[in-house]
């Protein structure tokens, strides 16, 4: 063999080698970690499958807590990645040493296999987090509920399969499930909530700027609770049921059970609502 092939052999076997060694708490029942992050940095946190539940904690230190099931699994399905740069910490549970994490959470890798080993066999993980106040936060689980009740500046959270939960942010909320329902409670707004399958509430204490709003749901009602000062473009739709609102609202065109478009107050910013099998509803805060 050439120099040059068994040089070329020894860097893939170091990067193969530095690859393994990225994930740790395999062998972990209970795997912990504490990270610092200065305010106004992010928090990512990410899992392939189970819950997570994100509070509010103190100082300025992430910290993370990792209990694994495995009642139908091995203690060794699942790992951990860790991830430290200028912005913030990512965290993130995997099943493969090959997945892939980064800052938009965990990839699987190419031509992944599980050796025929079904989901619902693996061990399952259930994250409990707390962070600092004044952060902003990412979180999402590819199968599991997703909690979150702190006062971030901001607060990403996601699952594929599960129900999403938040409360007590300070700012902006991007919030969604594929299969379940969504609440989102916010100190000051906008937020923007989605579901495949499931009811979506949302109420804001607030709301400042003239960022758009957007709530959509394929099958579940839509309640949306927004302060007494709300104005906006309003084109809310649903496929079966009605759209009410507490709010008085010049109405543009003809005025149907399932379909509202008009403007409430100034129409200072454009609010979307849409579900597919479902009441809508625009209520007032207080009322």
């Amino acid at each position: 063999m050439s120099p040059m092939r068994l040089s070329l052999l020894a860097l893939a076997l170091a990067a193969s080698v530095a690859s393994a060694q990225d994930v740790v708490g395999r062998k972990d029942r209970v795997y912990t970690a504490s990270e610092r992050v200065s305010e106004g940095g992010t928090v990512r946190i990410y899992s392939t499958i189970g819950d997570i539940a994100i509070t509010e904690g103190k100082g300025g230190s992430v910290e993370f807590r990792a209990e694994k099931d495995t009642e139908r699994g091995d203690i060794e399905d699942i790992g951990f990645v860790i991830h430290r740069d200028r912005d913030g910490i990512t965290i993130c549970a995997v099943m493969s040493a090959d997945d892939e994490c980064d800052t938009d959470g965990v990839h699987r890798a190419s031509g992944w296999r599980d050796s025929g080993r079904r989901w619902r066999e693996r061990a399952r993980v259930t994250i409990t987090v707390q962070v600092p106040k004044g952060t902003r936060l990412k979180a999402g689980s590819g199968n599991g509920r997703v909690s979150v009740a702190a006062a971030v500046i901001s607060a990403h959270a996601s699952s594929g399969n599960g129900r999403v939960d938040v409360s007590g942010v300070l700012g902006p909320v991007q919030a969604s499930s594929g299969n379940g329902d969504v609440t989102v409670e916010t100190t000051n707004g906008p937020v923007n909530a989605s579901s495949g399958n499931g009811r979506i509430r949302v109420s804001m204490d607030k709301l400042t700027g003239n960022d758009d709003i957007s709530l959509s749901t394929g099958n579940g009602r839509i309640e949306l609770v927004a302060p007494r000062d709300f104005s906006a473009e309003v084109d809310a739709n649903t496929g079966n049921g009605f759209v009410t609102t507490d709010f008085p609202i010049q109405l543009i065109g003809r005025l149907t059970p399932n379909r509202m478009r008009g403007t409430i107050g100034n129409g200072t910013r454009r609010l979307h609502l849409s579900s597919g099998n479902g009441t809508i509803e625009i209520r007032k805060k207080g009322a």
